[in-house]
Formats: C-alpha cells, sequence, structure tokens
C-alpha cells in the first residue's frame, strides 16, 4: 500500500507526467513519421536523375534516345564529363552515364563497347546501391537496342566510384556532426531552462536572457572549435579545418536556435517538440535514402531544419569540397528566424512579479 502511495506522488509532479508521455510519444511518432515518409519509396526511382554524356556524336545521340526511354529515372544531359561529375558532387544527379567517343563504332565491328558509370560515394548508400545494380540492365539493353544482331554480350559496364573513403569511421562524420550536435544542443537547452527558471527569483527576464544569449554565442564558438579540431585528427577531409569550423559553428547556431525557440514558445512541452523534430531530421537528411523518394508531403521539410542542411553539407566538404552555399543560407535563416521568434516571444510575456533582488547597478 505504501508503494501505491508513492506511486501516486509520482504521478502527481509534472515531469513524471512527461517522462511517462516521452515514453509513448518517441516510438510513435518514430513510427508515423518514417511508416508514412518511407512509404513506397521503392516506386519513386522516377523521381531520381542521372546524367548522360554523350561523346560519340550523332550515332551516340541515337542510343542517348533509346536510353532515355528505357532507364527507370529521370535523365538530365550534360555537354561534358566534367560539367556532369560536378552535378553529381552537388547532389543535383545521383549518377553520370558516359557514351565514349566511337561507342558505336567499335559495337558495329563487334569489338567490346563500354559505357562507364561514375557514382559518387557521398550519396545515400541506398542510392549507391540502386545506382550500382542498374548499371548492367542499361548497358545490356543498349547493347541489345543498338546492336542487337550480334550474339555475344557486347557492351560492357565500366563502374567508377568517386570521393570513395576506404575508412568507414570517416563516412559517419557527417552524421556526428550534423545530427548529433543537434541532440547535444537539445539537451543543454534542457538544463539551461531550468536555470533560467531559477533565476527569475533575484534577476530580470532580460538579464537572464542576454546572458543565456552570450552562454550560447561561446558555445557556438568553442565548442564547435573543439569538437572540429578533434575530428580533423581521424579524418583527412577535402575541405580545409576552417571552411569546416566555420560551418559547424552555423550547425551549432541553428541548433541552438531551434531547440532554444521551442521553449520560448511551448515552455515545459519544449522537449517533446524538439525530439518530435528527431525522426523528421533522420528521414529528410538524405545520407539514408534521398529525399526525392520520400512520399511527397516529407521531401522538402529538411530545408528547414538543422540537422538535414548540416549532413548534406557535411558530405560535400568531407568527400569533395563541393559548394555549401545552399546549406549555409538555410542554417543562417534558420538561426535568425528562430533567434526572432525567441526574441519577440520574450519580449511579450510579463514577469509575474519583480525580483526580489536585483545585482547592483540595476535600476
Amino acid at each position: 500500500m505504501q508503494a501505491l502511495h508513492t506511486c501516486k506522488a509520482f504521478l502527481s509532479i509534472v515531469q513524471t507526467k512527461i517522462g511517462l508521455v516521452f515514453a509513448v510519444f518517441v516510438p510513435l511518432l518514430f513510427t508515423i513519421v518514417w511508416m508514412t515518409g518511407y512509404n513506397g519509396a521503392t516506386e519513386r526511382l522516377d523521381q531520381l536523375k542521372v546524367g548522360i554524356v554523350n561523346e560519340d556524336g550523332r550515332s551516340g545521340a541515337v542510343i542517348t534516345e533509346r536510353m532515355i526511354q528505357q532507364i527507370p529515372y529521370q535523365s538530365v544531359m550534360y555537354s561534358s564529363l566534367q560539367q556532369a561529375q560536378q552535378q553529381m558532387d552537388q547532389g543535383e544527379v545521383m549518377m553520370v552515364i558516359a557514351i565514349p567517343a566511337e561507342f558505336t563504332e567499335q559495337g558495329d565491328s563487334k569489338q567490346s563497347a563500354q559505357l562507364s558509370y561514375y557514382v559518387n560515394e557521398a550519396n545515400s548508400d541506398i542510392a549507391k546501391s540502386m545506382m550500382e545494380a542498374s548499371a548492367p540492365a542499361i548497358s545490356a539493353a543498349v547493347g541489345k537496342q543498338a546492336f542487337g544482331d550480334v550474339q555475344e554480350q557486347i557492351v560492357s559496364t565500366n563502374i567508377v566510384k568517386t570521393h570513395s573513403i576506404r575508412n568507414f569511421a570517416i563516412s559517419m562524420l557527417p552524421m556526428i556532426l550534423g545530427f548529433v550536435t543537434y541532440i547535444g544542443v537539445m539537451t543543454m537547452n534542457i538544463q539551461l531552462n531550468l536555470a533560467s527558471m531559477m533565476l527569475k527569483r533575484s534577476h530580470r527576464k532580460w538579464d537572464i536572457f542576454w546572458g543565456r544569449q552570450l552562454l550560447l554565442v561561446g558555445v557556438s564558438l568553442f565548442g564547435s572549435l573543439i569538437v572540429t579540431s578533434v575530428a580533423m585528427l581521424f579524418a583527412d577531409t577535402a575541405a580545409s579545418f576552417w571552411q569546416m569550423w566555420g560551418f559547424h559553428m552555423l550547425v551549432y547556431a541553428a541548433s541552438i536556435g531551434v531547440t532554444q525557440m521551442a521553449f520560448a514558445l511551448f515552455g515545459n512541452a519544449a522537449p517533446l517538440f524538439n525530439v518530435a523534430l528527431i525522426p523528421l531530421q533522420l528521414m529528410t537528411a538524405g545520407n539514408i535514402i534521398p529525399a526525392a523518394m520520400l512520399t511527397p508531403f516529407y521531401r522538402h521539410i529538411g530545408s528547414f531544419l538543422p540537422a538535414p542542411n548540416a549532413i548534406q553539407g557535411y558530405l560535400r566538404l568531407i568527400y569533395n569540397d563541393a559548394p555549401v552555399g545552399s546549406f549555409v543560407l538555410n542554417l543562417l535563416l534558420i538561426t535568425l528566424i528562430t533567434w526572432g521568434v525567441t526574441w519577440l516571444r520574450t519580449a511579450l510575456i510579463r514577469p509575474a512579479t519583480a525580483p526580489l533582488t536585483q545585482p547592483a547597478g540595476d535600476h
């Protein structure tokens, strides 16, 4: 009976109720978001893009037209292999198919004709696997259509993997720096919110607000410096240390802005909001499955969240140093908008009582 009485005492505490909600809310949310977001993903191959480069003149153009009709992806034509690979590095296409010069002539003369398929190792694992698996089938279809009278398999497949990194640990770095930073900042803001509530008795709201912002700026600067420095000890990245550090500062700032805004808007329920963003960010980050293959509702949500922008930016900085300007802009906008909402919400809150004591010099 005493245990039952103690159990009731537990249930009278707000934190206990929040903890119980978390126990059901988190797995339920992951189930709903991931089951609806990934539903039918393999049926949306037509949302993926591949680049095609024709170096075989008019004969190659005929093959290209037939290839476009056969492959299950959207096709984008490029005038040069270099241009196509640059677009692949920036995530615009998942694979580049190159038709070499004299390809048709070699096939007509019953020589081995080879198609080259360029796959970026910085893409999601599922995208890479699908592209590599489809390459032999594409080659076979091209060989049958272009050189149908030849009995042997005349068209061979050459898969070229670009920006490959042999160390598996480095492949985890985008997730560590991009997503785990959000988790760390979310946990920090829970504690800072508790500290802010304690300080309300003796400090004004704006003193608390600006004092907190100073702490958060320090975390963005020095937290990112420490983590980036340690990460660079293990990873030989394509981007420089200064690029990695600068980008990580923005990741910290955006993560801080989002998680801090939740407390300004929702108070003690903020952890639920911040946790609710976790499955969305993991799903839309693009390192598990390309965002284009998700159900339409979820495809563009990642642009408005810190971790997906961070992970996609790091995939480029670590593997090939491709431009990350769009992700930098997104992170800056996330930071400014969320900080502005937090400031506005703070301005609208009227303190219930005046502080009991005021620091010296306040009037």
